[in-house]
């Protein structure tokens, strides 16, 4: 017979478990920060590098990786308030078509289940008074996102200023002899960390796209501001799309046509196969390689503890979390628990691909 896996060990097994959870829902301000910063930072780690072997400064690589996110995140900023800019100039239309489809809907109500009109109308009158506290709170959040973005900022720069010391630090925890495998791990769970993110942004950038051409082709107004929106929305593991899709079928409900509104439909749930069966296992790739029920279970659980900053970051935490298990004694089984047994070795294969074909047409040449 197999001896007891031994039920103390369970037990502090799943100890540990809650007590990360309670410590990971209450700090979440400060975590969530952290890991932001942290995985970015792991993200410009080969271009700061780069440009120190090249003869720049450590300080000087850190601040012009920062600039870069601070370039990129606001270029993004402007083109959606200029595009919105766009959508403001039609608001009073859109109000319009809107306050005569509600109408419809009342009527509708009125008489197939029996409800008033008035009744309806103490419900609207309850949601207007309720703008203002809206409006505040919309207010002090987007002074709490100014402030957090401030600080990831910083907590970037300070990562990729004293990134060996970090590294130095984990590696000094383990005898002499287990520090080369230290450093292993250290390498695989950044690669994890840069490759993850990089596929995670050039897939946003194709779902944004392909979302594009489909509302030009069935004429959606503002075809670039949604695009947009979905795109960003797709920075979130594979509901990201659907949840996006959202803002553009409100749109065309309120300021196209049924048929338009149908396009739009057929447009997101296409796009999100493609998103499923392609963009995300050969341009996101296998790097998380988490399997596919924990990959369900990690997103809930994300969302449960940080909100739309835990569905985001527990995908990717998941993975170096995985790495580390590999890495250390007695935790392989529960790598090995959470891992994906599918080969997933071909999807990280693309861009070795695309390379070896740049590559050769430049030997031609």
């Amino acid at each position: 017979m197999l001896p007891h896996p031994g039920l103390a060990r369970i037990n502090r097994v799943l100890l540990f478990t809650i007590l990360s959870s309670i410590v990971l829902y209450f700090g979440r301000q400060f975590f969530i920060l952290i890991c932001f910063s942290g995985l970015l930072a792991m993200l410009m780690t080969p271009l700061s590098n780069k440009l120190e072997s090249h003869g720049v400064s450590r300080v000087i690589s850190s601040l012009i990786s920062v600039l870069i996110i601070v370039v990129l995140f606001t270029g993004v900023i402007l083109l959606l308030s200029a595009q919105i800019g766009n959508i403001g100039k039609e608001l009073p239309l859109i109000m319009l078509r809107y306050e005569e489809i509600k109408l419809d809907i009342q009527t509708w109500i009125n008489e197939s289940l029996g409800v008033s009109t008035n009744q309806l109308r103490v419900h609207a009158s309850d949601a207007f008074n309720n703008a203002g506290s809206f409006l505040s709170n919309m207010v002090r959040g987007t002074i709490n996102f100014i402030g957090s973005l401030f600080l990831v900022l910083v907590f970037i720069f300070l990562f990729l200023m004293q990134r060996n010391k970090y590294e130095s630090f984990v590696v000094m925890l383990y005898k002499e002899e287990k520090r080369d495998r230290a450093r292993e791990m250290i390498g695989k769970i950044s690669g994890v960390a840069q490759q993850y993110l990089t596929g995670r942004l050039v897939a946003s950038m194709i779902m944004g796209v392909l979302f594009l051409i489909g509302f030009l082709i069935v004429g959606l107004k503002n075809a670039i501001v949604l695009a947009l929106i979905v795109a960003i929305m797709t920075i979130i593991p594979y509901v990201g799309a659907l949840i996006g899709g959202l803002v553009p079928l409100f749109i065309s409900l309120i300021d196209g046509s049924l048929n338009q509104s149908i396009s739009v439909v057929i447009i997101i749930l296409v796009i999100n196969l493609v998103d499923h069966y392609f963009i995300e296992p050969y341009v996101v790739g296998g790097s998380v390689n988490i399997s596919p029920f924990f990959t369900i279970f990690v997103l809930i659980l994300g969302g449960l503890v940080w909100g739309i900053a835990g569905i985001i970051l527990f995908l990717p935490l998941s993975g170096i979390l995985k790495i580390v298990f590999e890495n250390v004694a007695g935790l392989q089984p529960y790598a090995a628990l959470i891992g994906d047994q599918r080969d997933t070795s071909h999807p990280k294969n693309i861009w070795a691909q695309l390379k070896g074909i740049f590559s050769r047409k430049k030997k031609k040449e």
